[in-house]
């Protein structure tokens, strides 16, 4: 065995982290909860597959507006992470760089200082909650952590070094913070000349100007990631880490994915629990704060595989099934004491609560039924995602029946596309002016699909969001804004040249193999 510099340990460890790519294919899946530091009723939920995009709710999640990629930037930029700031802007990061919204889900604007680095996490201040966090990690560059204050500026924080990292972990330490970095320093080539990521746990206790790294080391196979979970908020010196090994193909699985304790800082690490597949796009460990912890198991492609939801009662207790639905996302709410999940229970992705006696899951979304789009005044959200969705949301095989989905109208894309029998509302010349939430919608399309000849009002914005539908809605769509999702040229499923280029060299290594859901 033998330990490189980190040259080929960039395009090793970038193209694991590369999200499944699909165009008109697997249906899309919510794979991550971003919950508001101080406002329990503001969450956004990220999905992947048909260029990806978000759902956002300003209520709890009694209504969810959605936003395709494309309406925030390139859809072809891979998107890595979602989070909310206490002053209610979402970001983004992504693999070339960090945006953000204008606190209402609308104008999304880059941010110049992370121009090409990849953004793979964030996390908020335990001590401050208007406080976030950031890391980078690109290659051929010092990488670190970096600090969004208050009012919205960053600023390096703490010292950069020559390493990848994949997640941060930030939990109150004494009177101060204690910060962990999952992260790769170079990597190591095995028995047989095959070359791994090595893996170490940095440690700060001082806010990132001196850190501890306790190496980790490689895993067996080019497939395989380490990663870092949670920490325990009962005990800072107790972390949660899993191994995510790549899906067999074809089934039955053949490969588990094991989670991890260690109780000395990331120094040695002892087997938790096996399950068949930790989340691949978010973390699958919630803690409350009395120690209870949740595990998501997403299961396999095979529906014989071990799925659901494990509970325990602290990291000293083995943890035991609470519910055997497949999870793919998980949070836990400390003000309402409320566990969020995603699942598919109907077969088809829903997010809602768990009761946390029984297991029974309760939905607030289904993305069948999603009615809005985010209402951004001067932009017409649904045509912007037209070409998007025509092609996989609201295209055949996906979920052409949801309300959403109204906004179209061709042979392949709407109504017309659902699997089920679907009415949409008739539209009038013009939308009533409504409600501040929901101005505009009587007899009319969902948020900026626009028409021809009305032009209703436009209504106020939520306090932190927004999400409203717009006014204006009816009459015929225009054809100068809305092309037909049967012609339109199909927009291209792969990222920058860089981010290709990094793909291949990782194929070339034989390191890729991310699965992908087919229902």
């Amino acid at each position: 065995m033998h330990l490189n510099r980190a040259s080929t340990a960039v395009a090793i460890f970038l193209a694991l982290q590369i999200p499944r790519v699909a165009h008109a294919g697997p249906p899309e899946v919510l794979v991550q909860l971003a919950m508001h530091p101080t406002d329990p009723t503001v969450m956004g939920l990220r999905y992947v597959n048909g260029q990806d995009g978000a759902l956002f709710t300003t209520n709890g999640g009694a209504t969810w507006s959605l936003l395709c990629s494309t309406a925030m930037f390139d859809p072809s930029v891979h998107k890595s992470a979602l989070a909310v700031t206490s002053d209610g802007v979402a970001m983004v990061g992504a693999f070339t760089g960090l945006w953000h919204d204008d606190g209402h889900a609308c104008d999304w604007t880059e941010e110049p200082q992370f121009d090409g680095q990849w953004v793979p996490a964030f996390a908020t201040d335990p001590l401050d909650p208007t406080v976030t966090y950031a890391v980078t990690s690109a290659g051929g560059k010092p990488n670190g952590v970096f600090r969004r204050a208050a009012g919205g500026a960053w600023s390096a924080f703490g010292t950069q070094d020559d390493v990848l990292i994949g997640q941060i972990l930030v939990v109150a330490h004494g009177t101060g913070r204690r910060i962990y970095l999952g992260s790769v320093r170079g990597d190591v080539t095995l028995d047989g000349g095959i070359v791994v990521p090595n893996y170490v746990v940095r440690v700060s206790d001082d806010d990132g100007a001196t850190w501890t790294e306790n190496v980790y080391g490689p895993l067996d196979a080019t497939t395989s990631k380490f990663e870092l979970e949670a920490v325990d908020p009962t005990n800072p010196d107790r972390i949660v880490a899993a191994i995510e090994r790549a899906e067999d193909a074809p089934p039955p699985a053949k490969t588990t994915d094991s989670v991890l304790v260690s109780d000395d800082q990331g120094k040695t690490f002892k087997p938790y629990q096996t399950v068949t597949e930790v989340g691949t796009e978010s973390t699958s460990v919630a803690f409350a704060n009395d120690g209870r912890l949740w595990i998501a198991d997403e299961g396999g492609s095979d529906p014989s595989e071990p799925k659901g939801l494990w509970f325990s009662k602290s990291l000293d207790a083995k943890p035991t099934l609470l519910s055997n639905d497949p999870t793919y996302c998980i949070g836990y709410q400390q003000a309402t004491s409320t566990l969020f999940t995603c699942t598919e229970v109907t077969g088809v992705p829903e997010f809602g609560t768990v009761d946390l006696t029984s297991g029974t899951f309760t939905a607030s979304l289904d993305l069948r039924t999603v009615k809005n789009f985010v209402a951004c005044p001067g932009q017409n959200v649904a045509a912007d995602c037209e070409d998007q969705l025509c092609n996989a949301y609201c295209g055949y095989g996906h979920y052409a029946q949801a309300p959403v989905c109204c906004a179209y109208d061709t042979p392949t894309c709407g109504a017309v596309a659902s699997a089920v029998p679907t009415t949409c509302p008739t539209p009038s010349d013009a939308g009533a002016a409504g409600g501040a939430r929901d101005a505009g919608t009587t007899g009319s399309r969902d948020a900026s699909v626009g028409g021809a000849t009305g032009a209703g009002a436009i209504g106020d914005r939520d306090a932190s969001f927004g999400f409203g539908n717009s006014g204006g809605a009816g009459g015929t769509q225009n054809p100068s804004s809305s092309s037909s999702c049967a012609v339109s040229a199909p927009r291209s499923t792969g990222g920058s040249s860089k981010e290709m280029t990094l793909a291949a060299l990782a194929v070339g290594l034989g390191c890729v193999r991310r699965r992908k859901r087919w229902r």
